[in-house]
């Protein structure tokens, strides 16, 4: 349905959707299911089972793979125009969300798409991360000077479920190093029910891009009452090398703007997307924003604060070689991006 010949687009779908409580419930059986399955299990089942579990994710819409989705749109247009991806989640989640509106209209699990058909629109990404290196080992020697890596892992994995680091279940593998607290399913429902389920976890699992050289960040708790760990982003591209680390944010307090700072045409109207994280990483410091963001744009603009926006980009729209990328021109990370539109 989805044409686009000169322009951009700008896709509305959620990282993860929460469904009914009985549906909810389903889920977290079934991961429990397959989680027993792994135990004791040769690594080629485990890896049979978790494959399963990804398949049951997918076709019930519970999580979205926004390198996955932006791949399916930009090969619809030819390659040709920038796709912003919208990820959306709320930082407390609740069962039946979040919603998404196409026409003023609910469509569920669905995906809404904003085409702006219209010349000489500029489209920019970027994430608050140095630059990725020509290989693996340049960009792990990059990755430590703005990390605190606190271990480093094996782990296997298949798609987007994590199944195991160093043989141990993977909240298992890191509860003592970041103090992850046991939740049991009543609980969780209960939390879902109440919107009062909590995801922010200031630790992450740092992944290895072997085609792209780029790294994907997990941030990793016990979410779930199984041992399994399902998650947004398939990660078939990666390394089984894995880290445990402290992002170190203090310092890049303007880099959560960044894509502001590189636009042409300050007359034109500016649609912007910031990561929602930077709420919980500098409290009410973030309200100087509002200042910085008029400084920039004036006042024709709008600003959406969400889970960190992903991004397809033309190689002519590259501004340099981003950390966070995840496939050739795919860029998302689960934290730090930022985008915009200038139309």
């Amino acid at each position: 349905m989805i044409k686009c010949n000169n322009g951009c687009i700008v896709l509305h779908f959620p990282l993860v959707r929460v469904p009914s409580v009985l549906k909810s419930a389903e889920f977290f059986a079934k991961g429990y299911y397959y989680s027993k399955q792994c135990k004791g299990a040769t690594i080629e089942n485990q890896k049979e089972y978790a494959s399963k579990f990804a398949q049951y994710c997918d076709k019930d819409n519970i999580f979205y793979l926004p390198p996955t989705i932006l791949e399916i749109f930009a090969k619809q247009t030819g390659y040709s125009v920038p796709i912003i991806g919208v990820n959306v989640m709320h930082t407390q989640v609740r069962i039946n969300s979040p919603s998404i509106f196409c026409n003023f209209r609910d469509i569920g699990g669905g995906i809404a798409a904003l085409v702006i058909e219209k010349q000489d629109v500029n489209a920019i990404y970027d994430d608050i991360f140095s630059e990725k290196g020509k290989t693996i080992e340049e960009t792990r020697r990059n990755v430590n000077k703005e990390f605190t890596v606190i271990k480093e892992f094996k782990a296997i994995f298949e798609k987007n479920i994590l199944i195991s680091l160093d043989g141990m279940a993977p909240v298992e593998a890191v509860e003592n190093l970041i103090y992850a607290a046991e939740k049991k399913k009543e609980d969780l429902l209960g939390k879902l029910e109440k919107g009062e389920y909590k995801l922010y976890i200031p630790y992450e699992l740092l992944f290895f891009n072997k085609k792209t050289n780029g790294v994907f960040l997990l941030g990793i708790g016990s979410y779930y009452p199984f041992e399994l760990f399902p998650f947004y982003a398939d990660l078939s591209d990666y390394s089984e090398d894995v880290a445990l680390v402290y992002e170190i944010v203090e310092e890049k307090f303007e880099l959560f703007i960044s894509s502001l700072k590189n636009l042409k045409y300050n007359d034109r109207f500016t649609y912007f997307f910031l990561d929602v994280g930077v709420t919980t990483a500098f409290g009410e410091k973030v309200f100087e924003y509002k200042d910085k963001v008029k400084q920039l744009l004036g006042k024709n603009y709008f600003g959406i604060l969400s889970c960190a926006p992903s991004a397809y980009l033309p190689l002519e729209f590259q501004a340099r070689d981003n950390l966070s990328e995840s496939g050739k021109n795919i860029f998302f990370s689960s934290a730090g991006t930022n985008a915009c539109i200038k139309i």
